[in-house]
């Protein structure tokens, strides 16, 4: 397939671009992703390679931090000075001199023992010995007159023995880790210790004894805090460290500077699932990214074995992933931003170069739009020579026929205008008189049919409540009663005037009004009638409603109207919901919701017109709601309905 097909419809000089920026953009796409990979791989590479490094380097202090310990207790054991201490048997000078080698040297335990293993002396625990050493390889090893050093995995009650204090500093409780298979092992007891032990021996040769001791790792923060110290010297990305060193006990976190989330030591995490099947399981070296505790490291991992050969521990040195995906990422990032440079200047150039050979059919092109755009005033202009020249003196000639042609046919259109507009113009005119008329003549009867059916009986009401009150005793129990009477035949009395009104717009009475009050007030009216016997009211009232400016009797006879509808919808039975609330727009809201039937979809467009109804003849004019719509507009509000 042609690249230029892709572009059918385009301009000569929009194709020529088109087809140049796809060979383009393929080009520079793959040239970009070839070497964003290389940038990618080149920066995790040397990540990795420092993650080896820095592994090296904290295994050699591991390992001089286990032979200082070895070469200490060498030393005392080849020495004068204890042997002298063992013939004298003075334990009390013995144990000042062992005390002060166990101090210097940092151990957390020193034993001298028997040549047949019984303990003789603890430093660390005087108040216990006749005991037997522990089954450990180096004291066996020194036994039989070898010094020896290693890390071994000791049980509480052997920590126990040698240190009151160790069993607490190697307890752990095990933290649930992301990545990390659950078990149901809560806790380690147990600690990694670097053990060495050397043969005492006498003038002759002669073994007279054993020394050895330890150091716990758990909770001893001072081989990895120096490993970090020295190989990242406090470098922070993000507000985290960029690496971290941990000695695991087996897959348990118990010396390390990882941190969680609320900034502690991680103690009691485990090593992720594939780390822990690759090293404690397979017993290889893990080197690629990991996940540790939080996020994610490009991580060496190492076995930690004891003299036996058997895996007792991890050491770990990680460097944070994203503070060298940050990195790629810039790189990355410049890259792209060149390229894209490049891009642009390589495009500015082509356009460049291809407008100065499409230049000339280009203006013919947009003349022609022009002039079919009905813009007649332009003319084709070339300084070609030859079949475009001529090709542009017919066009031009052309021009000069659709123009007059045109010009005819605005003259004829402006005349046809005119006629059409004076026409519209009587019958809007017409429509207007019409309309006004049929709303005249509705009003007209609304105000016929109120005096008719209501003015004459409520102004005998009105006389013959009037009458009764005046022959009725101050302390008369129904005189509260008549009163009331009195009251709202004079509100109906307001509202037929209302209706008489409604045409002619007359001033309502505005004041401050509570509608919550309005409500409630009218419904106090309705609920004593027998219509609202099997009614249930749900009031959802909100107290911070403001007051509105309104006319209070108007409102009540808006609400009034609203409730007979809805009541008379249900067949005088159901439940009628009130809310109020101030919608989104400040505005004050009142909604009215019943459990009637509903209104069918092609009558509920009709409902605010007047003698609009959907009731029997005698159970309703059509006139509330059309009434409500009247007081709702000269509120300036909106009254709407869903079914």
């Amino acid at each position: 397939m042609r690249v230029d097909l892709l572009f059918p419809r385009l301009s000569l000089k929009a194709r020529l671009i088109s087809n140049y920026l796809v060979v383009l953009g393929i080009g520079g796409l793959v040239t970009s992703l070839v070497g964003s990979w290389i940038v990618s791989s080149t920066i995790m590479m040397q990540a990795r390679r420092s993650a080896d490094l820095d592994l090296a380097v904290a295994l050699t202090l591991y390992d001089n931090h286990l032979n200082g310990l070895k070469q200490a207790v060498g030393l005392v054991s080849t020495g004068a000075t204890i042997q002298q201490h063992l013939r004298s048997r003075d334990r009390t000078v013995l144990f000042q001199y062992l005390e002060t080698v166990y101090k210097t040297a940092g151990f957390d335990f020193l034993t001298l023992a028997d040549p047949r293993g019984e303990v003789l002396l603890r430093v660390s625990n005087r108040e216990r010995s006749g005991d037997s050493v522990p089954p450990l390889e180096v004291v066996r090893t020194a036994l039989s007159g070898s010094t020896a050093a290693g890390t071994e995995i000791l049980s509480p009650e052997v920590l126990g023995a040698e240190n009151p204090a160790l069993p607490a500093r190697a307890h752990l409780r095990l933290v649930p880790t992301p990545r990390t298979s659950p078990s149901n092992k809560t806790e380690e007891t147990s600690g990694l210790v670097q053990l060495v032990a050397a043969p005492v021996r006498g003038p002759a040769g002669d073994i007279l004894g054993v020394l050895y001791g330890g150091v716990l790792l758990n909770r001893n923060f001072d081989l990895v805090d120096r490993a970090w110290d020295l190989l990242f010297q406090g470098d922070r990305f993000d507000g985290q460290d960029v690496g971290t060193v941990t000695i695991f006990q087996r897959d348990v976190r118990v010396a390390t500077n990882v941190r969680t989330d609320r900034g502690e030591r991680a103690l009691g995490t485990l090593v992720s699932d594939e780390v822990r099947e690759a090293v404690l399981g397979r017993g290889e070296r893990w080197r690629d990214r990991a996940f540790v505790v939080n996020d994610w490291y490009i991580s060496a991992y190492e076995p930690i074995r004891n003299p036996r050969g058997e895996i007792v521990g991890i050491f770990y040195v990680g460097l944070l992933e994203k503070a060298f995906t940050s990195i790629r990422n810039r790189v990355i990032l410049s890259f792209f931003g060149l390229a894209s440079a490049g891009f642009v200047l390589i495009i500015a150039i082509t356009y460049y170069e291809i407008l100065k050979i499409t230049r000339p059919i280009g203006e013919m092109v947009a003349s022609t739009r022009n002039i079919a755009a009905g813009r007649f005033d332009q003319e084709v202009r070339t300084d070609s020579v030859g079949e475009v020249k001529l090709l542009a003196a017919s066009f031009n000639t052309m021009l000069e026929s659709l123009r007059q042609m045109r010009n005819d046919l605005e003259e004829w259109g402006r005349t046809l205008e005119e006629k059409v507009n004076k026409r519209t113009e009587e019958l809007v005119a017409m429509r207007a008189r019409v309309e006004q008329a049929e709303r005249l003549a509705s009003l007209g009867k609304l105000a016929a049919g109120v005096a008719h059916e209501i003015n004459n009986p409520l102004g005998g009401i009105m006389a013959l409540t009037a009458l009764s009150l005046e022959d009725m005793k101050p302390d008369d129990p129904n005189r509260e009663n008549f009163e009331e009477v009195l009251r709202q035949s004079e509100r109906c009395r307001d509202i037929v005037r209302g209706l008489l009104e409604f045409s002619r717009q007359s001033e309502a009475h505005m004041e401050l009004v509570d509608l919550n009050k309005v409500l409630q007030d009218t419904l106090s009216l309705l609920e004593r009638q027998a219509l609202f016997l099997n009614i249930n009211v749900v009031r959802n009232l909100d107290a911070s409603l403001p007051p509105v400016m309104a006319d209070r009797s108007q409102l009540q006879q808006l609400f009034m109207n609203i409730l007979m509808n809805a009541v008379q919808a249900m067949n005088e039975k159901g439940t009628v919901t009130l809310s109020t609330c101030r919608n989104g727009s400040g505005q004050a809201e009142v909604a009215v919701s019943d459990t009637g039937s509903g209104i069918p979809a092609d009558k509920i467009d009709r409902i605010f017109d007047p003698f609009y109804t959907t009731k029997p003849a005698d159970q309703g004019t059509g006139l509330g709601l059309s009434i409500a719509y009247g007081i709702v507009t000269r509120h300036g509000g909106t009254i709407s309905v869903e079914s």
